[in-house]
């Protein structure tokens, strides 16, 4: 994380290019680290958040938005 406590976006980009989340994970501080934890074990909270219009968005800049596959 820098300074300002935001995640830095070059490991936002590798972890996007190789599926590798491990580095944007050890990069978040304890208390975000238990909070992604929280939600990750809540399917509903996974739900909520994948069909937000930010996660759609991100998705689609990613490529990954496409129904079709």
């Amino acid at each position: 994380m820098n300074n300002n406590n935001k995640i830095d976006k070059e490991i936002i980009r590798k972890a996007a290019k190789s599926g590798d989340t491990s580095a944007l994970v050890n990069s978040l501080s304890k208390e975000d680290k238990q909070k992604l934890n929280n939600i990750l074990q809540d399917k509903n909270a996974i739900a909520e958040i994948l069909n937000s219009p930010q996660a759609q968005t991100i998705m689609k800049m990613l490529g990954k938005g496409n129904k079709n596959g």
